[in-house]
């Protein structure tokens, strides 16, 4: 059996990287190179049928007066071939008309001007940025009615004195159409009635392609389906209407849950459970889930309806049952809450509840039962492009639970909770993130006693001041027992670095403080922690490890390192 012949391509004579990149991609030489010829002329003949291609892909990024000479050189080890490139000037776009008409009249319902398509005039005649051009033309169309949009005619002229290139887009929108009918294919267990909540269009209305985007979403949110296809009729009807039809392919509706964590406060711990996502074939959930640390056991049994009484607006019925041990105290609770939540578009929630809740507490600086009225309202405003793994954007978030005391005297306290995050891209889209986040909380009370231990304000956890025992950030009782207090002032900075696909590193700086005033008093002492984290990224969202260091420690409370680990950003 004849050897293959081993040789080695350099491509010589182009700077520009991506030129280059799409050139090797569309040579032989190198997409064959594992499959080499067994004789030099073949190798000759593959290395001469390049030189078309070779030519194309220089086209496509603007060298339309290219030339390409390609060299065999014979050596004993391997054959050594040289593309040489001469590609001239980068044709620049001096010009990117698009003329729209619908049944043979001009149509302005788009602006179709170049920088709305992503051409920018003066930069480089690159094929595929002009091609993405023409579908940006028909997509803007779409959203105004003209989803029938198709491109008529394309001219391209090369002008070979001033090296440039102008091109001229031809588009026939076709009518304007309506949403017509629609119909459900697919779906066997998830009833009309939770599709026809999650779409977004009425029949009748005006089509535009961005409501199918978003019942698309809404319907793969619902965590259901594995996908939607929502598509429409080739043809209008007579009323101008195009019949809808969504295909859905739905998920299994019962799932089980295990897994695992590690934090050098908690030690191990376990997380099981169990949930239904599709009770009575309209999306809503039963779940029951447990989490077990060696000084933390949770149990929580959760049903949640959505689009209760209004769309885009859910019921939770939530039962918990809850023991924790820390420093600070040792908590045993019961508690029931009946919640609201409504979306408000795409960057608002709020949410209204009533919680009810039996407390115990020992070990701390005031041990007694309890029995809580608790009403918590939240508000959140998010421009975050990611829940796990923001890049850019902010998010605020206002939390207030008016709380009574029903076991001694009615006594009353107000907690109060402002959060902000903002995510700053310097390099690149993700390469560096600058991210930071400041929380406040304040609990306004006739006392310090009108707040069980467990509700006071508590630094140091996942979330702020990283370095020290968790929940110990507080005044202290005879040298070494959490206090708590009634505010508390936290900072976070993090600079992400993206350094590889799927590796992230994340040094970051903690700095607050707890009071026992209402108001934090900004003159008193200040903590500090600092750390680095890694992070891996999945397609789930960053697997987070933190490895946090006390920059005030105290002796006999807090370790010399805390690690923590978790799914997500720390915010």
């Amino acid at each position: 059996m004849a050897s293959c012949l081993e040789y080695a391509v350099h491509f010589i004579g182009l700077n520009d990287p991506d030129a280059l990149e799409t050139v090797k991609s569309a040579s032989f030489l190198t997409t064959l190179k594992k499959k080499a010829p067994v004789s030099l002329n073949a190798l000759r003949f593959r290395a001469d049928s390049d030189i078309p291609d070779i030519i194309k892909a220089l086209h496509s990024h603007g060298y339309y007066e290219a030339t390409v000479q390609i060299r065999i050189q014979e050596e004993e080890d391997e054959v050594q071939i040289f593309v040489m490139m001469l590609p001239g000037p980068a044709y620049t776009i001096s010009e990117f008309d698009v003329e729209v008409t619908s049944e043979g009249k001009p149509l302005e319902c788009a602006n179709l001007q170049p920088q709305n398509l992503g051409i920018e005039l003066g930069k480089p005649a690159i094929t595929l940025h002009i091609l993405e051009a023409e579908e940006k033309a028909l997509e803007l169309l779409g959203e105004c009615g003209h989803p029938l949009a198709r491109t008529e005619n394309q001219e391209m002229i090369a002008d070979y004195k001033t090296k440039t290139f102008a091109a001229h887009v031809k588009i026939d929108a076709g009518p304007l159409v309506k949403f017509g009918p629609t119909t459900i294919q697919g779906s066997r267990h998830v009833k009309r009635k939770l599709f026809e909540n999650k779409i977004v269009w009425k029949t009748g209305d005006i089509y535009d392609t961005r409501l199918i985007d978003k019942t698309q979403q809404k319907l793969l949110d619902t965590g259901l389906f594995n996908s939607i296809i929502v598509a429409h009729d080739l043809e209008p009807s007579g009323n101008h209407e195009l019949g809808m039809r969504i295909d859905a392919t739905e998920t299994k509706h019962h799932s089980v849950n295990v897994g695992a964590s590690y934090e050098t406060f908690f030690g191990p711990g376990l997380t099981f459970g169990w949930e239904n996502r599709n009770i009575s074939g309209l999306g809503r959930k039963l779940s029951l889930q447990g989490d077990v640390t060696a000084r933390t056991h949770t149990g929580t049994g959760t049903f949640f309806v959505p689009d209760f009484w209004k769309i885009d607006q859910d019921y939770i019925l939530q039962a918990q049952s809850m023991q924790e041990s820390i420093l600070a105290y040792h908590q045993q609770s019961y508690s029931i809450t009946n919640r609201i939540e409504r979306r408000i578009g795409t960057k608002y929630r709020v949410s209204i509840g009533i919680k009810e809740e039996r407390l115990f507490v020992t070990d701390s600086v005031l041990n007694r039962p309890y029995t809580l009225l608790e009403i918590p309202l939240y508000f959140r405003w998010s421009s975050a492009n990611h829940l796990l793994n923001a890049t850019r954007g902010a998010t605020l978030e206002f939390k207030t639970i008016p709380s009574i005391n029903l076991s001694h005297g009615d006594q009353f306290y107000l907690y109060n909770s402002v959060v902000y995050m903002n995510y700053f891209p310097v390099i690149g889209k993700e390469f560096l993130v600058l991210a930071q986040q400041i929380m406040v909380d304040s609990i306004v009370s006739l006392n310090l006693h009108a707040v069980p231990v467990p509700k006071r304000v508590l630094g140091g956890s996942d979330q702020d001041l990283r370095g020290y025992s968790y929940h110990t950030v507080s005044p202290l009782h005879h040298g070494h027992k959490p206090i708590g207090g009634r505010s508390g002032i936290f900072y976070t900075f993090e600079t992400r670095f993206r350094v590889s696909k799927t590796i992230g590193l994340v040094p970051f700086f903690d700095i607050g403080s707890v009071y026992l005033t209402p108001l934090p008093k900004m003159h008193e002492k200040w903590f500090k922690s600092a750390g680095l984290g890694f992070r891996y990224f999945t397609f789930l969202g960053p697997l987070r490890l933190d490895v946090a260091f006390p920059l005030d420690r105290r002796k006999h409370i807090d370790p010399l390192y805390r690690i923590l680990f978790s799914i997500g950003q720390t915010f």
